[in-house]
Order: C-alpha cells, then structure tokens, then sequence
C-alpha cells in the first residue's frame, strides 16, 4: 500500500475529522483477490472520504478503480476487466445495528473498532468481478459432433445382485 495513508483507521475518529484518504495498493498484496487472477501485476487506485451521516454514524464515500486479469472461459484467452466501483458505505459495530438500516444504505461491520484500507479495496474489488469471465465476442474452438465420442453404457454394478435376487 501507499506510504501516505495508513492501514488501519479509526472510522469513528477520522470520520469526526472529515479525512479524505487516498493511494494504490499492489494486486499481489491483496490474498483473497490474486488467486482468481491470472496475472497479478498492477495496483489498484483508491479514494475513502470518511464523514458523519445526519445520525453521527461514520459514512465512507469510497472509489476503487483497477484493470484486473481473468481468463475468459470460453476461449481460456486472457482478458482485462476494468472495475471502478463508487460506494456509500455506514459504518456499523453489530449486526443488530447493521439490520436496523434502511435498505438503500449499505453496512461496513467495523471488527474491533477499526477499518482496513486494504481489506475494504479489496472488498470491492472482489464485488466488481463477474461470475464468469467470458469475452463478449472470443475464437472459441468450434466442436465437430463427430469428434465427440461417447461411451457405451456400462452395465448398472447392482445389476448382477439384483439377478442374484431375483433367482432366490
């Protein structure tokens, strides 16, 4: 991560401070995230406005934006996914807490009182993937029916005990 913020905040106090928290963070750094990637050089841009809501609770208005590198599944080609991501989040203690927002508001659970930099790029992040990387258009190989070959059926392995069966 960027020397000019830090990992770990205190979303309650910088929130009372307004501070405004920006930087990049190394994809490789990022352990949930590098292993569903095929390449994991390049960094990720990030943004975290901490504020108040009109309630006090602490409101993170974040930007993440980076090029990630996936296989398509279709064609196993390499494929770059842009993800910027703009997000609203309040910061909860509980999920009691977390349950009693209103439904547009989305919930950030604080552990132990302290938000991570890293951890929260990387949430994104990982919500800005798809499913299945696949290109919208890609040279797939195209299947001949008869290059693909099916076995025969093998005889059921209960099938020999249901004649012993039957023969009693």
């Amino acid at each position: 991560m960027s020397s000019r913020c830090p990992e770990i905040v205190d979303p309650w106090r910088v929130s009372e401070q307004e501070q405004t928290f920006s930087g990049s963070v190394r994809l490789g750094d990022l352990p949930r995230l590098s292993p569903l990637l095929s390449r994991s050089e390049g960094t990720a841009e990030f943004q975290f406005v901490f504020t108040r809501d009109q309630y006090r609770r602490p409101l993170i208005e974040g930007h993440v934006e980076a090029t990630l590198w996936q296989r398509c599944q279709r064609c196993l080609e390499e494929m770059p996914l842009k993800v910027d991501s703009k997000f609203t989040l309040v910061v909860v203690q509980g999920y009691d807490e977390a349950g009693q927002l209103d439904e547009s508001l989305e919930p950030l659970l604080a552990e132990e009182g302290n938000v991570s930099l890293p951890e929260l790029v990387e949430d994104e992040l990982l919500l800005g993937l798809p499913v299945v990387a696949l290109h919208e258009q890609c040279d797939a190989p195209a299947y001949d029916d008869e290059e693909i070959s099916v076995e025969e059926p093998r005889e059921n392995p209960f099938a020999a005990l249901k004649r012993l069966k039957q023969t009693d």
